[in-house]
């Protein structure tokens, strides 16, 4: 069935009315799915009250149920933070301390508690901005407890590929972390076949869902193995009890949704709403709505690389498709000023710059399959003056 895109960018996203959004990696706009489903808790607190309770954890169910089909988990293996840094916070005081592999390039969220709590990191060099699994292979040490390593990177789009990292993870004994934050809402994930151990992720970016929304994976045997490291009222059994003696807690994932207290409701719905539009795309299917915005995703950063090839930027963003996301980033030493002529022209990117570099010369342009053709041609069309 083909998509009509146009007809879903009209109706969902208002905020491309005017303007160009090619920063889906920073935040894209919201969806009216999303909004009008999080605008209900609003509604339901402002004209009844809070009367809603018990309907609102069923809803948390139910959206736990959709990541869980998303991710191919089982739903007591997920729980609900706010961003990916209170994902990765709870994930690093779960595991004894050990020895961490990780990209050079990697977000700082991704690493930055383990190395505060005194594991030992070791970075993987990139080769060209990408992280071969081979190079992966030959940074293990016998001391290698933990992988941590983007799905895709933040700065130059690579995009690993999972079933090459969890068989290596597997064959080597080391606990696979994934941060899904720039792929969650845009490339497919299957945390079993993938051999993931541990998934965290926002749906800020690629959902478009707006903020207040972290997901965490994580697997199930892992759980059993280590005590959960945050755990509150809600955390326990029987916990309508009451009793304040009550420590029979329950040792699942989900038992860390908010850190064990009261789940932001507003924001999870806003996720009921963006996975559903996600469905629509997919005929009823969310994991074909995820395919299919994938493939959506490649059609427009190969029109945009095609268009710019010939111009003079250095693009570092890999184009083969195993490794292609949606993120393309150009190198040019007048970056800054050619970002600031977009956003006079009302076309909004990233300008980024190398870790530990003060000179802004990367321009990173991110496509969700909300945009379209006309878009590519305007940013084009101001790149092609410089």
């Amino acid at each position: 069935m083909d998509i009509n895109w146009k007809e879903i960018r009209e109706k969902e996203f208002p905020a491309l009315n005017d303007v160009v959004h090619l920063k889906a990696a920073g935040g894209s706009p919201i969806s009216r799915s999303a909004f009008k489903a999080g605008l209900s808790y609003l509604d339901d607190m402002l004209n009844s009250g809070d009367i809603f309770w018990d309907d609102y954890f069923k809803e948390l169910e139910f959206i736990r149920n959709k990541i869980s089909q998303y991710f191919n988990s089982k739903p007591s293996e997920i729980a609900f933070l706010i961003n990916t840094s209170s994902c990765m916070n709870a994930v690093a005081r779960m595991f004894n301390q050990g020895e961490i592999i990780y990209p050079e390039g990697e977000f700082p969220s991704s690493i930055h508690i383990f190395k505060r709590l005194g594991f030992t990191c070791k970075k993987i060099n990139s080769i060209k901005h990408r992280y071969r699994i081979d190079d992966i292979k030959n940074g293990i040490s016998v001391n290698t407890n933990y992988c941590i390593h983007s799905h895709v990177q933040y700065l130059t789009g690579f995009k690993q590929n999972l079933e090459k990292l969890g068989i290596l993870c597997r064959e080597n004994n080391i606990i696979n972390i994934i941060n899904a934050t720039q792929s969650f809402g845009a490339f497919p994930i299957n945390v079993k076949s993938q051999n993931i151990d541990v998934l965290v992720g926002s749906a800020l970016k690629w959902a478009c869902c707006g903020y207040g929304i972290g997901i965490m994976y994580i697997r199930e045997e892992l759980v059993k193995e280590n005590s959960l490291p945050f755990s509150g009222w809600l955390s326990i059994r029987d916990g309508d009890s009451m009793d304040n003696d009550n420590l029979k807690i329950v040792n699942e994932t989900k038992s860390m949704d908010s850190l064990g207290g009261t789940p932001h409701f507003q924001s999870l719905l806003t996720l009921k709403g963006g996975l559903s539009l996600i469905e629509t795309i997919g005929d009823g299917n969310l994991q074909e709505g995820i395919r299919r915005i994938s493939d959506r995703i490649v059609i427009l950063t190969s029109e945009f690389v095609e268009k710019v090839k010939s111009s003079h930027y250095r693009i570092i963003s890999p184009l083969e498709l195993e490794n292609r996301s949606g993120i393309i980033t150009l190198e040019h030493k007048k970056a800054g000023k050619i970002y600031n002529e977009l956003l006079k022209n009302h076309i909004y990117i990233s300008l980024r710059n190398y870790s530990k570099s003060p000179e802004k010369t990367l321009l990173r342009f991110s496509f969700n399959y909300y945009n379209n053709f006309e878009d590519i041609e305007k940013a084009i069309s101001i790149l092609k003056k410089y």
